[in-house]
């Protein structure tokens, strides 16, 4: 897996390395007691199991427990174990009071080897917090080996929602997902967020990235997010279909808004395209109705035609269709006629330009073709 995890390398002192283990007939509350090192499974399932009312139907399940001593990154794997396994990972002051904090099954694929049925979680964990894992039978009864460990790494700016990456419309690369991830079935997220100072419009999509993605969209603070939109397999219409795309999500001024990235399905590199379009006032109306571009299409040069009740400042920015700035220009004390803009950087494509008088704000599609 070409990962950058930006974890140190030092990993705490591991168990003896095999240890058999079972608990008899019970469920959580008799979870084995766990230290780091590699289990050894023998005919193990004689435990409770969680979901036996669900598909595929577990008869039985091994349960253990964990308390770290230091904050790390915990990681429970049974890649290369010799079984399909599935495995379910639990926060909880006591067993009656479990929330799901990670589920893997069929995702040790990582380090290309091709073995994708056992099952791998590695979760941020806190010093001195009981987790609780379980492996059942849904797919496999045969004895099989697992691995608990746990590194210290340094935590990055993308940790959680409270310092979460703030972002502008662009193209934002992520190299790899290394937060805490609010939904269940995902071991780690990153986290963005963006205030507009304006009301209007965004969009984010990670289609073309060839990356199996998945999004959550939040509103208010850290302590309460809302929920206000998801995108799962959504780039429909391209060859793409498992990234995501959010499209025209109306946004209002002042208000942040959090971006959650999850590794539910892939932990690989991509790109995602963030973009803004604010709502027009009154005054970016009237603004644009004094403002017109000739030609379009340019090739060679085109101007702003400026028709103003009044001179003004005017400031001038060209951007690409996924955000990128390519110029920016300022016209001083202007009332009427053309002001030639400089596209001779630019290739043929779309483009937006941007004009502002400081008070109001209004775009035009400009298409180049050389």
């Amino acid at each position: 897996m070409k990962k950058n995890l930006l974890i140190a390398s030092l990993f705490l002192a591991l168990a003896p390395i095999c240890i058999t283990a079972q608990n008899n007939g019970a469920g959580c509350a008799k979870a084995i007691p766990a230290v780091l090192g590699t289990y050894v499974v023998d005919t193990m399932f004689r435990g409770v199991a969680t979901f036996s009312n669900f598909a595929p139907y577990p008869t039985a399940a091994i349960w253990y427990k964990y308390t770290p001593p230091t904050d790390g990154l915990l990681t429970i794997s049974s890649c290369g174990g010799g079984a399909d396994t599935r495995l379910f990972l639990y926060i909880g002051a006591s067993c009656t009071q479990l929330a799901s904090a990670g589920f893997s099954d069929d995702f040790c694929d990582f380090d290309g080897s091709g073995e994708e049925l056992a099952a791998n979680i590695a979760k941020p964990v806190k010093a001195g917090t009981t987790y609780y894992f379980e492996f059942d039978n849904a797919w496999d009864d045969v004895d099989f080996t697992f691995t608990l460990s746990l590194t210290t790494f340094t935590p990055r700016a993308t940790q959680t929602c409270a310092t979460a990456t703030t972002i502008a419309p662009g193209i934002i690369a992520v190299d790899s997902l290394f937060g805490y991830a609010t939904r269940g079935d995902a071991n780690r997220a990153n986290w963005y967020k963006y205030t507009p100072t304006r009301n209007g419009k965004i969009g984010i999509n990670t289609c073309g990235n060839a990356t199996d993605t998945r999004l959550w969209v939040y509103r208010g603070t850290c302590a309460a997010l809302v929920p206000i939109a998801d995108s799962d397999d959504d780039c429909v219409g391209t060859v793409d279909l498992t990234a995501v795309s959010v499209k025209d999500l109306a946004v209002t001024a002042g208000q942040t808004y959090y971006f959650e990235f999850d590794d539910t399905w892939e932990n690989n590199d991509f790109l995602f395209i963030f973009t803004f379009e604010f709502a027009n006032s009154v005054a970016d109306e009237k603004l644009s109705q004094a403002l017109a571009l000739a030609p379009n299409p340019a090739s060679d040069a085109v101007e702003l035609i400026v028709d103003l009740d009044k001179a003004s400042d005017l400031s001038v920015k060209i951007f690409n269709t996924v955000g990128q700035q390519m110029s920016t220009q300022k016209i001083t004390n202007i009332l009427r006629g053309p002001f030639q803009l400089n596209i001779s950087d630019l290739k043929s494509g779309i483009y937006v330009v941007e004009v502002s008088n400081g008070i109001a704000k209004t775009r035009k599609k400009l298409v180049v073709s050389r």
